[in-house]
């Protein structure tokens, strides 16, 4: 066993020591991230050669199938084989973490892959298997922490992990028991942590630029920090539709309407649902907020609503629509239907500022 460990070891171990080969992966991550599918995996190809049996094989390719199929819970074939590159990488890591010396870069691995397992159970609304596959994954974290300060690509674990420790049951409580005997967590210091991954790491840089924006919007309500990291994520990926949907997003609720319709426009040559949904919300916000028709606003939204929502990308503009129709029923005095709605956006949206406005005026309304 010892003389197997060492021929594997030799030539497929300590990826996260090797410049050259985080030098390609950084490259071929860069044109995965703008959506330049051909290019990355072409870039991909020599690592996974390089290192066919290391768990960064089996983690890039699980990537590249996350990003070229958005939203991935949508299409079977793809989060089957998804999955199954995830396990995979889970496999190929538990190996390397029977080694001593290897534990670091085993843990990081273990962490990343049932973190996207976790994701996924989460997107589609099974949330106590998103507990379960987390609970798999918190003695990693527990072990990545103190290797934080040598690699900073622990900081992204740590910092969702202080993040969504407390934030995530606040949202599902059918979790609570799960999380109980988890270690607490501390949301500034989860911010903190994330905005260092940004700074200091390779591989979770733009994932964690990613978060902190959907984070600064969601729970944080602080739109100008979320600008800030969008225009980054968009300026640096151009072709990326995500990135540039959020950046839009982030435009609009800083009232920077005029750069907003200009990217908003170009939603328009796709076809697929994502960009639809978004286009037509960020359409009818612009129309409620910036040239006040509120007709074209009430039309915008209602098409909206009538394309089906998914939880990962849309759910929270289908809630963003809910508010905006109520709020312009509520103006026209037709406070039945504006009741209505405020109740719809409080089902489906946990958007912190988007509930707390349904609340406040259906207060109002009562």
């Amino acid at each position: 066993m010892f003389f197997l460990f060492f021929i594997y070891l030799s030539g497929n171990c300590q990826f996260l020591e090797d410049k050259l080969a985080k030098t390609v992966t950084i490259k071929g991550l860069d044109f995965l991230y703008n959506q330049q599918f051909v290019q990355a995996d072409e870039t991909f190809a020599k690592i996974k050669k390089d290192y066919s049996k290391h768990p960064v094989s089996f983690l890039l390719s699980a990537i590249q199938l996350q990003w070229q199929f958005l939203p991935i819970d949508k299409n079977p074939i793809a989060l089957k084989k998804y999955i199954e590159e995830l396990q995979k990488c889970i496999a190929a890591s538990k190996i390397l973490y029977k080694i001593p010396e290897y534990n670091k870069e085993a843990t990081f691995f273990l962490l990343a892959a049932h973190g996207f397992i976790a994701l996924t159970h989460n997107y589609k609304r099974n949330y106590l298997e998103a507990a379960t596959e987390a609970k798999k994954a918190y003695n990693y974290f527990i072990e990545g922490k103190k290797y934080k300060i040598d690699n900073p690509e622990f900081m992204f674990a740590s910092g969702l992990y202080n993040y969504y420790r407390v934030q995530y049951p606040e949202n599902h409580p059918i979790i609570k028991p799960i999380v109980l005997f988890f270690e607490n967590g501390n949301k500034k210091q989860g911010l903190v942590d994330l905005e260092n991954a940004v700074k200091l790491s390779i591989f979770s840089r733009t994932e964690a630029a990613m978060y902190l924006t959907n984070i600064n919007i969601k729970y944080e309500s602080n739109f100008k920090n979320a600008l800030k990291y969008s225009e980054g994520l968009s300026s640096n990926y151009p072709n990326n539709i995500i990135f540039k949907i959020k950046n839009i997003e982030s435009l609009l609720l800083n009232s920077q309407f005029e750069t907003a319709q200009k990217l908003n426009e170009s939603l328009l040559q796709r076809k697929d649902a994502v960009s639809i949904i978004s286009f037509l919300v960020f359409d009818a916000f612009t129309q409620e907020h910036y040239y006040k028709n509120k007709g074209k606003a009430l039309s915008q939204y209602a098409k909206a609503l009538k394309l089906p929502r998914d939880d990962r990308y849309t759910k929270e503009y289908h809630g963003m629509a809910f508010l905006g129709m109520a709020r312009i029923f509520s103006q026209q005095n037709e406070i039945a239907k504006a009741k209505s709605f405020y109740k719809n956006c409080l089902e489906v949206s946990e958007y912190e500022w988007v509930v707390q406005a349904a609340k406040r005026e259906l207060k109002k309304l009562n």
